[in-house]
């Protein structure tokens, strides 16, 4: 099956995932990566109102299964591909607000009169940028007595997890106070190997292939 309906052209990759029912059809994508470029299987789930529902429901049931206790959890995602994947989640978890790390400073954070956290971050699919996090989430994330939940689409070489952890030390500075660390990253897919092993366990529905560079 093809949710798209044919709407994406060329070659594509067949994911399937456990539980849900239904193939799906992702493109394969070449991006630039440096000096050289990289082909990927890239599930983006921006607008794809089926898939966040069904993969959401997914995802909230792994998230019950290994922390059947949410109370003292915040959970935290990075824009923008998750957005809706996380928004999901969270309502099959009645989880009343999540934290997010923005990939610029938009002019609501008021980075002139109110905290703000930025941290360099990168990616396969970003490429180098900034992750940034302001008051409301800061604040959010100071009620984090037990650890946080980091909420993802897909998982790669881990820049954004790495990024995602200087951003908590900075937070946790910020505070005063120490946070709890991130007790496990809930994603949709795992794409190849992880440059660097976290301490932290990733829960995955399903696998993509290695990024390879053409």
């Amino acid at each position: 099956m093809d949710v798209l309906g044919g709407l994406e052209s060329g070659e594509k990759y067949r994911l399937e995932v456990p539980g849900l029912g239904y193939g799906v059809e992702i493109p394969f994508t070449v991006l630039p990566s440096g000096d050289r470029h990289i082909r990927i299987a890239s599930l983006n789930l921006v607008g794809q109102t089926r898939l966040n529902r069904d993969l959401g429901r997914l995802l909230a049931d792994r998230i019950r299964e290994a922390f059947p206790e949410l109370k003292g959890l915040v959970f935290l995602t990075a824009v923008e591909k998750a957005l809706m994947l996380v928004q999901t989640v969270a309502q099959e978890l009645d989880v009343d607000a999540v934290a997010v790390a923005y990939n610029r400073v938009k002019p609501h954070m008021e980075a002139s009169r109110r905290p703000l956290i930025q941290v360099g971050s990168s990616s396969v699919t970003s490429g180098s940028k900034f992750m940034a996090i302001y008051e409301r989430d800061i604040n959010l994330m100071a009620g984090a007595t037990r650890g946080i939940i980091v909420i993802d689409d897909v998982v790669s070489t881990g820049g954004t997890l790495l990024a995602l952890e200087d951003l908590l030390e900075e937070v946790a500075a910020h505070l005063g106070q120490p946070l709890p660390d991130i007790q496990g990253v809930f994603c949709v897919a795992q794409e190849g190997e992880l440059q660097t092993l976290p301490s932290y366990p990733i829960h995955s529905l399903a696998h993509l292939p290695a990024p390879e560079f053409v």
